[in-house]
């Protein structure tokens, strides 16, 4: 550590820390005219680092810096704090090899500081308070030349002037003898000496310069010059006409013989080299001009440092007649106070209405405040204090009141009593309404307010706003760089927009980048990123919105139209379930997702595919009570919006089952179908989530796009069952067509009862079709398929025809032999028997034949009776016909069953046995 050097600091202590008091300049905001002094004193020693210093007890601050970034340092680092006992400028050519600061953190650790050069900043009353100086990562064992050591004292009393005006608010004469005495001293600080010669010999016409003026010009060593060939053409074109002007004015015997110019030279290409401030003497002899010679000096600098300074007493000149304001001079021997114009200009007080006398004063101050104002300035005047500074209310002429700014120095004579004080009052009622505005227009704006430093990227200030969109407060933020921010992953975005802000670009952009608020939770933010200059300072203000949610629409949004395009092109509902699985899963950011289906007939539920991130998969089939709760929820169409459900004790029942699942929180939609469950949609998330209403719309949607689709799957693959299923009876009803004419027409006799014959059994078979297709499934009713045969032969007479018998559902094949078969058999009862007279009667009875057990297995029998009674005695046929080979072969043919016909005497009997199979048989 570097030795404290103690001699120095604490040598004239209490009268320096008696000067800071009075400046009252330690802790404030930046100050253009500081920051020039240190930029004009880094660029006339040609360093890195120029620092306006001032030391305390305990501290060295920097009231003005360049190339340093702390603003103050303790004193172990100071070294400006060995100037304190000098006068003159303190050089130390090598920081490292000097016993004073050879072990200095700042040399021997960062920044590595090895030159240093300082002028004390030394007060009228002869007190040392710190130092301008500059310093250099390299050491200069030739220190300073001449004219940067006088440059740089020049500078320190110019600091010391600014210092000076700052504690009293002089009058207009001082102030402007003030400004053109910081206006010499400038002017001393950056005059350079190289100095160059010119000889132009007029009668010989040639001209000749010295190394240091070709230097100016840019002109090698050897090159022969001329004026006309290179001086001139040297001459920036601006200047050229002018300065050619001034020489031939000069070389004008009857003229004054004298050439004083500036101009700037240029580069063969143009480039400005140069400003060059040009003297010469015409020699001449008896009225004839025999010589031209003179000097030029490099002054680019010091014109650069006089431009400087200039800005610098304009933005001084035009700030004090901007602020308005009033000046004041208290004799506090005579108790008198003289004001200027402002007084008037500002609060409305004409000279005559003034009284001037301290009392005065006072009495105009608000009620409220005059005690407590009194209070502070006496004591300032009757104690030891040289500075005074408060904020009141002051009386207007119009009995308005106004917030004023009041502060004033005091000046003592050598034994300390009060002389007299001299301060300025400050209006701030307009000031302080705007900032109030503002201030409300910043804390209650709808967006996100943060001010940058563009360099450091640190929160200078924030709005509440800001702070809810971060979830962070305002301590997490301000004094901290917004970087932190930003998630890793996007670390790149980021850094490249913060070397444009750093690198000083004028910005006003509007871009959407994502941030990390300080739970961990990613949102999106559209940033209104607006930097601009404000004097040499860069102001850096970004407007964020919180524009998250509207990002999740626009990701649901595109996953929605993702799915709709994916799903028009699904074949089967594995694939759809895939897909809607990981559109769904991957879009809301889940653990698993899917589709399942309900199988009602097997107590189980089947999930052919799902998307999983980081949870186990559930494909395959799982038995509903797996969980049960849930089922019984989804069974009453209601859709499960569950933030965690080891919270939800009407998911009690389930809560082991979904913690085998790391399953915390999850959404369910139910798909049912006449009432019952056939399938749920399912979100899954491993940790509690409150789920937003864009997620369960979203997971809404895409259950009502999966049910369109497995819809339209089932309808199609339904369609192409019926259409088989057409094909299949057009096939077979044509054959049975084909068989019924051919039958009909073989041994044809009659052509006229042949007609009639198979007229009326293609009718039978349309019937029998009729009552197939009038059902919803592949078959028919065995009594309705007898009753169908027998409805043209039913008058109306009470029991005429009686039908008796258990419920079978036959398939087609059996239902049209059955009915071709009783059509034939009614034909014939029409004919010769029951049917063909009134009060015949025809019974038809059919039973199943149980196994052992009284159960009707596969193999069981069905027995069938058709019985005539009250008809014309029956006699056997001579011969059999198509329409007796269709009863005894018809049933056999399709089903596997038999027929036997019994002609007794008092009606005819026919018994069918067929195997219960055949007749349940769907093809």
């Amino acid at each position: 550590m570097s030795p404290l050097p103690d001699a120095s600091v604490a040598a004239g202590f209490a009268e320096r820390r008696a000067a800071l008091a009075r400046y009252g300049i330690l802790d404030t905001l930046p100050e253009q005219d500081f920051d020039d002094a240190v930029a004009l004193a880094a660029q006339l020693c040609a360093a890195p680092t120029a620092l306006v210093s001032l030391v305390t007890e305990d501290r060295q601050w920097f009231k003005a810096r360049l190339g340093f970034s702390a603003p103050e340092t303790g004193l172990d680092r100071s070294v400006c704090s060995h100037t304190l006992g000098l006068r003159d400028v303190l050089i130390i050519p090598d920081l490292a090899a000097d016993d004073r600061t050879r072990t200095n953190p700042l040399v021997t650790g960062a920044p590595g500081m090895r030159f240093y050069a300082g002028a004390p900043l030394i007060t009228p009353e002869n007190v040392a308070i710190g130092a301008l100086c500059v310093l250099d990562v390299v050491p200069r064992p030739e220190g300073l030349s001449p004219a940067q050591k006088a440059g740089l004292a020049a500078l320190a009393r110019s600091v010391m002037t600014k210092f000076e005006l700052r504690r009293a608010a002089l009058s207009r004469r001082a102030e402007i003898a003030a400004l053109a005495e910081s206006e010499l001293r400038l002017r001393l600080a950056v005059e350079a000496t190289g100095i160059g010669t010119f000889d132009y010999d007029l009668t010989a016409n040639t001209l000749r310069w010295d190394g240091r003026t070709r230097a100016l010009f840019g002109v090698g060593p050897d090159v022969p010059v001329s004026y006309e060939g290179s001086f001139l053409p040297r001459i920036h074109p601006e200047d050229r006409a002018r300065t050619d002007a001034a020489v031939r004015a000069a070389l004008d015997p009857d003229g004054p013989g004298r050439f004083d110019c500036e101009y700037r030279t240029i580069a063969s290409d143009g480039t400005v080299l140069h400003r060059v401030a040009a003297r010469g003497a015409l020699v001449a002899e008896e009225g004839r001009a025999l010589r031209f010679v003179g000097t030029v000096r490099d002054v680019t600098a010091q014109r650069a440092a006089l431009g400087a300074l200039a800005a610098t007493e304009e933005r001084l000149r035009l700030a004090t007649r901007a602020t308005n304001d009033a000046i004041w001079d208290w004799d506090l021997v005579a108790d008198h106070v003289m004001w200027n114009e402002a007084l008037e200009v500002a609060y409305g007080w004409t000279p005559e209405t003034v009284e001037p006398t301290g009392r005065w004063w006072l009495d105009r101050i608000h009620p409220d405040d005059r005690a407590r104002i009194e209070a502070d300035i006496r004591s300032i005047i009757d104690g030891t204090g040289h500075d005074w500074r408060h904020e009141y209310r002051f009386r207007r002429r119009d009995g308005t009141y106004a917030e004023v700014f009041d502060r004033g120095s005091m000046v003592r004579d050598a034994r300390g009593e009060p002389l007299r004080m001299i301060g300025a009052m400050l209006d701030l009622t307009e000031r302080n309404r705007v900032s109030g505005q503002l201030r409300a227009v910043f804390e209650g704006a709808n967006v996100g307010i943060v001010q940058i430093d563009p360099r450091t990227l640190v929160a200078l200030e924030v709005n509440a706003k800001l702070c809810t969109i971060w979830g962070a407060e305002e301590s997490d933020i301000v004094g901290h760089s917004v970087a932190k921010w930003t998630p890793l992953e996007d670390t790149d975005e980021r850094d490249r927009l913060h070397r444009r802000l750093a690198a000083g670009e004028i910005m006003r952009e509007t871009l959407e980048k994502r941030y990390r608020r300080k739970d961990g939770r990613l949102i999106w933010g559209r940033v209104n990123l607006v930097s601009q200059v404000n004097g040499d300072a860069l102001l850096t203000t970004a407007m964020i919105e919180d524009i998250t949610e509207e990002k999740r629409v626009e990701t649901r949004q595109r996953a929605l139209i993702e799915l709709g395009d994916r799903l028009r092109d699904a074949s089967d509902a594995a694939e759809v379930s895939g897909i809607a699985a990981a559109i769904l899963g991957r879009t809301l950011g889940l653990s698993r997702a899917g589709y399942s289906a309900i199988e009602p007939a097997t107590g189980r539920f089947r999930i052919e595919r799902d998307w999983t991130d980081g949870a186990s998969s559930l494909a395959g089939s799982h038995p509903l009570d797996l969980v049960p709760a849930t089922m019984a929820r989804l069974r009453q169409g209601e859709i499960l919006v569950i933030a965690d459900v080891a919270a939800d004790p009407a998911l009690a029942p389930d809560a082991t089952s979904y913690a085998g699942l790391l399953t915390r929180a999850q959404i369910k939609v139910p798909l049912l179908r006449r009432s019952e469950l056939v399938g749920l949609l399912f979100a899954h998330a491993a940790e509690p989530r409150t789920w937003e209403p864009g997620e369960i719309g979203f997971v809404r949607e895409v259950a009502d796009r999966v049910w369109a689709t497995l819809s339209r799957l089932q309808a199609e693959e339904q369609q192409r069952v019926l259409n088989r299923e057409l094909s299949h009876r057009l096939k077979n009803t044509l054959t049975m067509a084909q068989a019924i004419a051919s039958q009909t027409l073989r041994n044809v006799t009659d052509v006229g009862s042949v007609k009639e014959a198979l007229v009326a059994r293609l009718v039978a078979l349309g019937k029998a079709h009729d009552i197939l297709l009038s059902g919803e499934g592949e078959g028919a009713g065995l009594e309705a398929v007898l009753a169908g045969a027998l409805a043209i032969h039913d008058d109306g007479e009470p029991d005429r025809i009686r039908l008796s018998g258990p419920a079978i559902e036959v398939g087609p094949k059996a239902a049209l032999s059955l009915s071709l078969m009783i059509h034939e058999l009614a034909t014939n009862a029409a004919k010769y028997g029951a049917f063909s007279v009134p009060g015949g009667r025809v019974g038809l009875e059919w039973t199943i034949e149980t196994g052992p057990e009284g159960r009707a297995g596969p193999d069981a029998l069905v027995r069938m009776v058709w019985t005539e009674s009250g008809g014309p005695p029956v006699a056997v046929p001579s011969r059999k016909g198509f329409g007796s080979r269709l009863i005894e072969r018809g049933l056999s043919g399709a089903v596997g069953g038999e027929t036997r016909t019994d002609y007794a005497p008092d009606g005819v009997v026919c018994r069918i046995t067929a195997p219960l199979g055949g007749l349940l048989e769907k093809e």
